[in-house]
Formats: C-alpha cells, sequence, structure tokens
C-alpha cells in the first residue's frame, strides 16, 4: 500500500516527468542548411520537407536499393567531376579547383579556424605564428562538432577542408578522373570502417552543422520544459 502511493506521488511530480519527457534527440530529425556529399558536391534544401542528405543519397544510390556501395560512390564521383571539368581535358586544374571553391561550394571558405596563439619566441610574420596543422586519425567520420573541423569538413561526413582538392594524390596540381575515382573509393572506406560493402542512409554520421542544430534544438525543447 505504502509501495503504492510512492510510485503514484513519483509519477505525479512534475520534475520527473520533465525528466522524462525531454528527448535525447529532436522529434523531428534537423536537416542540414547545407550537405556537402563526400566529393564535396552541395546539396541546399528545396524547400521544407527536402532533405538534401537523403537527396544525395538516393541520387548516389543507382540501383534504388536503399544501400550505397563503392561502385556507386565512385559513379557518382565521375559525375560530379564532369560537371567541374568545364574544359573537358579529363583533369581539374587550379582554376577549376578554385572555380569550385569561389562558385560551386563558396561556403567552404567561411568556417576556417582561427590561427593558435603564438609560440613563446614567436613573432609575427616569422612562420611560427601560423595555425598549427590539425590532428586526426586520417579521414574519418566526424564524431561530434569539435574545434578541428573545417572547411568543408563542417558540412560534410569527414572532416576534408576541401574535398575537391585533396583528390590530388600526387600533388601535380592536376586532378584527374582516376585520382577523384580512387578519392571516392578512399572515402568510402572510411565511412564503412566495418567493411560492411554497402552502406544504409542510416549507417551514415551527422554531419557537424547537424549536430550543432540538434542540440540548438534539444536546448530550446529543454528551457520550454522548464
Amino acid at each position: 500500500m505504502i509501495l503504492g502511493m510512492i510510485l503514484v506521488a513519483a509519477m505525479a511530480s512534475p520534475a520527473l516527468a520533465r525528466r522524462e519527457t525531454v528527448p535525447q534527440v529532436c522529434p523531428a530529425p534537423v536537416k542540414p542548411a547545407l550537405f556537402l556529399s563526400p566529393m564535396g558536391e552541395p546539396f541546399r534544401p528545396q524547400g521544407d520537407a527536402d532533405d538534401p542528405v537523403k537527396r544525395w543519397f538516393d541520387q548516389a544510390d543507382r540501383n534504388g536499393d536503399g544501400k550505397l556501395t563503392v561502385g556507386e560512390l565512385m559513379l557518382d564521383a565521375d559525375r560530379f567531376f564532369v560537371t567541374l571539368d568545364k574544359d573537358r581535358n579529363g583533369e581539374l586544374l587550379p582554376d577549376e579547383v578554385h572555380a569550385y571553391e569561389q562558385d560551386v561550394a563558396p561556403e567552404i571558405r567561411l568556417y576556417q579556424r582561427r590561427p593558435e596563439p603564438a609560440a613563446d619566441g614567436a613573432k609575427k610574420g616569422d612562420g611560427r605564428d601560423r595555425p598549427r596543422p590539425e590532428r586526426r586519425r586520417g579521414n574519418q567520420p566526424i564524431g561530434a562538432y569539435a574545434e578541428g573541423v573545417m572547411g568543408a569538413g563542417r558540412y560534410a561526413f569527414l572532416n576534408i577542408p576541401n574535398p575537391v582538392a585533396a583528390a590530388d594524390s600526387d600533388f601535380n596540381r592536376a586532378i584527374s578522373q582516376r585520382e577523384f575515382g580512387a578519392a571516392a573509393a578512399a572515402r568510402f572506406a572510411d565511412l564503412d570502417p566495418r567493411q560492411t560493402k554497402a552502406l544504409a542512409l542510416a549507417q551514415l554520421p551527422r554531419t557537424p552543422a547537424q549536430q550543432a542544430a540538434n542540440a540548438v534544438c534539444l536546448a530550446r525543447l529543454k528551457e520550454k520544459r522548464k
């Protein structure tokens, strides 16, 4: 009898009710204002009902089976490469990479990490006051919205500041279609550490921009329930 009264009182407690009703994630999935595919193609919302991440995924999923394979990602890379290769010479040259940064995905230039304070004894302009290189393991998916995220990494699954320029594997300032496809294969491997060979949309990580938006959403929900 006494135990039953305690349980009833606990259920009626406003504090407990608030704790139980505040979700861990927003009731509606947070859609990004911008999504950059693994190869750097921008997808922006086309209305309230549109999800840029899903739109890219559905486009890349050539056979429509709800799974993305390395072959499909490489085909998606080929398609995007052709749109960037304005002179159709089979290579992305510096002016075409610059056009990508300026015109196709200018947002990647808006989010850059601020330089760290100069080291002891360093003078401004002597080279030692430059930002330190980012420390991370390969191009592993972002686990949290962190200070080390730069450029395109804010809007993408992988922390790659410029996904197009990063495909230049031999550093000769000319990105061939073969290099671009090889970069797609490598990035698929980064997204598939368990080597499942086929990724569903739900298996892909949230971008740092999505994580930040979700955190804001949760904060507002908690504030309403106070």
